[in-house]
């Protein structure tokens, strides 16, 4: 019964390992590999992750960039300065006062007058009735040369005084600062001294107030003179709530407060990373848990096409290889029962046949005999066929160890052709052994002389009456193994026979005359010699042997024969 069924490849193979052709380089050539290597990035399972972190961070850096920015806006229109109107200044150059109508300014009295006083834009309608023309030369302007400077005084007789100095600086010499005029105000601002403010003598409390740059107890004023794009001269006033550290304490506590709100915003973005990532796991099971369920269902095509991420690529390729093999043993399964009710069912249907004949009294007197006969050799037939797959379950079975002994090979090869010498000589074969003391190997007795015997006794009854059998037995050389080899001047294997020959009930009745064997033989020799650490094969066979089959056991050291030792 010759098995045609060839090796397989499995879906894993191709999913897991490409094959690559030889061929020229070409355009085509460095294409595929770029949208080979992008598609491996797009599938990782490394770039995916990646992926959700970056978005993690950019998502967070964002939050805190914006908490940072509505603060820095908070602490702006807290405490607006002429920077904040300066950072306006192309849209003032073109009387675009628009731009002063932002948040910015939105505690702030704003007005702007042209080079005669007359006002242009006022922020509000306090603006407007607040801050006047007549005003303007009593307010510091920013980053001009002349301003005043108020130092408050005590008086001989107690009282408080104000010294008013308006000041320059002299470019001339280091811009060191010059005082130009001066004058003394009594506590009821009464002019007392001084040609500041000539022709006067008094100020107003508003005035005086100008003079020191507030406004009112609460805000600070000051004046901005620019001119347009086309040269018209401006005066802008700003009217802007006074830095104090209550004030600031205030803002600062706001803008804390808006801190604080990142921190729920950061824990829900985190909660919806870790569940992008979770997704993104089961993503990369999901190929796997569809090839479960397509190989469960028997439909493998369906999972050698999933796409799977690069990483598992390894873990899936050899999932689908295990599932091959899976799929492979249960065939090979298959195969074995149908062949064994095959062969069991030719020698017990002979047997049946004729225990009914001669139940129903149906053979002839002349014929017992040899119906008698029949029947032994069918039982016979049978038993052994049994026998031969008790012994071909148990060593297969993963627990079955093989008892492991030192034991010089060469007088077990002796012993062996000994007990086969009558069979051999009773098929008309003759039998021939050369071994040379002083092999020694570490193998199981029992299991030894059954690959030895199944050699021999495939040798002989396949082949015809007057072939020679040699058994030869050859020490360890450089390759530290004892080799063994059978070799027979029969018809020897089929080529399309030697590549399955040691696969479980494959037997060729056209290359070899068959009396009816099982084709286990070859298999439980096999199975044994992998059992004992060694290996079988065939070989090439020269003139005049037509097979030849070489047994190779490890060798053992220098030792006691016969010393048990642990399986390997």
């Amino acid at each position: 019964m010759a098995s045609t069924e060839s090796p397989r490849t499995g879906h894993g193979a191709r999913a897991g390992r490409a094959t690559r052709t030889e061929g020229p380089r070409t355009g085509h050539g460095a294409r595929a590999r770029l949208r080979g290597a992008w598609e491996a990035v797009r599938t990782s399972l490394a770039v995916r992750c990646l992926a959700v972190v970056v978005a993690y961070a950019l998502a967070v850096m964002a939050l805190f960039s914006g908490i940072g920015a509505v603060g820095e806006a908070m602490l702006d229109n807290a405490f607006p300065s002429m920077e904040t109107v300066l950072e306006r200044e192309a849209e003032l150059a073109r009387d675009d006062f628009a731009a002063l109508q932002s948040p910015a300014f939105e505690n702030c009295l704003v007005t702007v007058f042209d080079g005669r006083g007359a006002r242009l834009y006022a922020s509000n309608e306090k603006a407007a009735r607040k801050v006047r023309s007549t005003d303007l030369p009593l307010i510091n302007g920013y980053e001009e040369n002349a301003f005043y400077e108020v130092f408050r005084e005590r008086a001989d007789d107690g009282s408080t005084r104000y010294r008013i100095m308006l000041c320059t600086y002299d470019e001339q010499s280091d811009y060191s600062k010059v005082v130009e005029s001066w004058c003394v105000l009594d506590e009821g601002l009464q002019i007392v001294e001084g040609d500041l403010f000539s022709g006067r003598t008094a100020l107003t409390q508003r005035e005086f107030d100008f003079i020191t740059g507030i406004y009112d107890a609460q805000m600070t004023v000051e004046r901005l003179d620019y001119r347009t794009e086309n040269g018209a001269s401006r005066t802008l006033v700003l009217v802007a709530p006074m830095v104090s550290d209550t004030r600031y304490q205030q803002v600062l506590n706001d803008v804390s407060g808006i801190s604080l709100l990142g921190a729920p915003i950061v824990v829900a973005l985190t909660a919806v990373a870790a569940w992008a990532l979770v997704r993104v796991a089961r993503g990369a099971a999901r190929p796997l848990d569809r090839a479960i369920d397509a190989y469960r269902r028997g439909d493998e095509e369906a999972a050698a096409g999933e796409r799977v991420p690069t990483e598992l690529m390894r873990t899936y390729g050899n999932f689908t290889d295990l599932m091959d093999e899976l799929a492979a043993s249960r065939r090979e399964r298959q195969r074995i029962v149908a062949d064994v009710s095959h062969d069991l069912k030719t020698p017990l249907t002979v047997i049946r046949g004729y225990a009914q004949a001669f139940a129903e009294g149906r053979v002839p007197p002349e014929k017992e005999r040899a119906y008698l006969r029949a029947i032994a050799e069918r039982s016979i037939a049978a038993t052994e066929l049994i026998d031969t797959l008790v012994s071909y379950a148990k060593m297969e079975h993963p627990e079955y160890e093989p008892a492991l002994v030192r034991a010089d090979v060469s007088e077990l090869v002796r012993a062996v052709a000994r007990r086969a010498e009558p069979s051999v000589e009773q098929a008309g074969c003759s039998l021939e052994v050369d071994a040379a003391p002083g092999a020694l190997a570490e193998v199981d007795r029992e299991l030894f002389e059954r690959v030895l015997l199944n050699l021999v006794d495939n040798a002989w009854s396949h082949n015809a009456a007057g072939t020679r059998i040699r058994v030869s037995c050859a020490p360890a050389g450089e390759g530290g193994a004892v080799q063994v080899r059978v070799a027979d001047t029969g018809a020897g294997f089929a080529p399309e026979i030697a590549a399955h020959a040691f696969e479980p009930f494959v037997t060729s009745n056209a290359a070899r005359s068959s009396d009816g064997g099982t084709g286990l033989g070859l298999s439980i020799a096999r199975r044994a010699v992998e059992l004992m650490g060694g290996s079988i094969r065939l070989e090439e066979p020269c003139a005049p042997w037509g097979a030849v089959v070489t047994v190779e056991l490890p060798a053992a050291g220098p030792g006691d024969a016969g010393e048990p030792r642990r399986p390997r």
